[in-house]
């Protein structure tokens, strides 16, 4: 049914596309932002007019700024399906177009073309992934598209321990079948061919090495240890210049330092993903994601959206904002390390009150990594909150997917709304913001420390 309503929805879509004023939103990680590739690349076979903007969130504000006239069409990709009712008005004036896979709210009307996977009962997949079928029935050509999809759909995490199943493996096998990309068994060390091999230890978060996931020096420190040395003459050692010797040596120490604080430490293997027809330093899938999410996150949409379609010319520039980028993830997970009274352990949830000291650009992701740490408890739910620049605080939240029966995205909605604020996401990952004075308000509630002891959802 999900592909029968896609092809309904690019059929609907078409002549649209080819008459209107196209305005393209997309939200800024690394799914939203192929999301948006992939739409660029389909639009511009189609010689539409359009334009493309990267937002951070879609909240009330844009969206009251809008103002579309009924000569424009509206594409959203990677939200609008958790929106619609602040989008009701904007529906009423223009046709829109809903690319998504978030938890969406019900709405119908004769404008709305509405595609997400939730709605027909379809496994949750990447934005991206839904972003590539509609351009596919939109023209069979844009099936070249494929590893902007397995970008996007990696980098959103879509799998479990790197391995995708359902619908997002129909489309890898498709890629694989079409000679974009390959797929092979091996250690998920992040830069595993083209980053320093201390640097790869130093920089894998996903699985997190204890003691070894954010510091150079004690990764530096590790490989010692196994007396495997970090280079070769004046040139630093990559994965791929280790003996397999040194290889199985280095594998068995990852497995050890897993096994104090997991009691299944063979997650530090899985598939590795590669694409044909890209620069070497962009050939993992994986990589290419966070570099996507970095420039993203950072600001840096222009150059992602270059990148993805093609035009290398900006690569230094990637790197040094993806250096900056790694560089930051470290610094906050470290700061939750040695910061443990700013971490409010409650009865129903851990929330991380980082305050200014961790960007709100990345307490999504320090929060998912210190949840598969130790370094938190990982029965309960956690949430991190930052300052945003514009004096609210950004509340992010992340519940381990072993965890049954919590839906984080109806909390974090529930909770920012009834304080003023606004929020949306999945059920094991959202995200919300909410004003500043409200943050005791906020922990109160989600810790399930009010009066009636109980949190929403729980």
């Amino acid at each position: 049914m999900f592909l029968e309503e896609v092809e309904r929805a690019a059929a609907a879509s078409k002549e649209l596309i080819r008459t209107r004023r196209v305005k393209v939103l997309s939200q800024f990680d690394a799914d939203g932002i192929t999301s948006a590739a992939i739409l660029t690349k389909a639009l511009v076979r189609e010689d539409a007019s359009f334009e493309v903007r990267i937002l951070k969130q879609l909240t009330s504000d844009i969206i009251a700024d809008l103002k579309p006239t009924e000569d424009d069409l509206l594409i959203l990709s990677d939200f609008g399906s958790g929106q619609l009712d602040m989008l009701s008005e904007v529906i009423e004036r223009t046709n829109v177009v809903i690319l998504d896979h978030h938890e969406p709210r019900k709405f119908e009307h004769p404008n709305l073309i509405h595609v997400n996977p939730l709605l027909t009962g379809e496994a949750e997949m990447s934005a991206s992934i839904v972003c590539y079928m509609f351009a596919k029935f939109l023209d069979h050509r844009n099936a070249d598209l494929v590893d902007i999809a397995m970008i996007g759909a990696a980098a959103d995490e879509a799998d479990e321990k790197w391995e995708f199943k359902g619908f997002i493996k129909r489309v890898l096998d498709e890629g694989v079948a079409m000679g974009k990309i390959s797929v092979v068994r091996g250690l998920r060390l992040y830069g595993r061919n083209t980053r320093p091999i201390y640097k790869s230890l130093a920089f894998t978060f996903d699985p997190f090495i204890p003691g070894i996931s954010g510091s150079e020096s004690q990764a530096i420190q590790f490989l010692s240890d196994l007396g495997i040395p970090v280079k070769n003459g004046t040139e630093w050692r990559t994965l791929k210049d280790l003996t397999m010797e040194e290889q199985q040596k280095m594998a068995s120490a990852m497995i050890m330092e897993r096994l104090r604080t997991e009691d299944d430490a063979s997650d530090i293997f899985g598939d590795i993903h590669t694409l044909f027809g890209r620069p070497e330093e962009l050939q993992d899938v994986r990589e290419f994601g966070t570099l996507i999410n970095a420039c993203g996150r950072t600001g840096n949409h222009d150059i992602a959206l270059r990148i993805l379609l093609g035009d290398y010319s900006v690569m230094d520039r990637c790197w040094s904002v993806m250096e900056g980028y790694r560089a930051t993830i470290a610094q906050g997970i470290n700061w939750v390390r040695n910061n443990q009274k700013s971490i409010v352990s409650a009865p129903k949830a851990t929330i991380i009150v980082a305050r200014g000291s961790i960007s709100e650009m990345v307490i999504g992701t320090v929060s998912t990594i210190v949840l598969s740490s130790g370094i938190i408890d990982p029965g309960k739910p956690v949430f991190g909150m930052a300052y945003t620049a514009d004096g609210r605080i950004k509340v992010s939240g992340r519940v381990s997917k072993a965890l049954k029966g919590i839906n984080i995205k109806d909390i974090i909605s529930a909770v920012a709304e009834s304080l003023g604020g606004e929020g949306g996401g999945h059920v094991s990952a959202a995200g919300g913001l909410i004003p500043r004075d409200r943050e005791a308000d906020f922990i109160r509630i989600v810790g399930g420390v009010e009066e009636k002891g109980e949190m929403i959802g729980s």
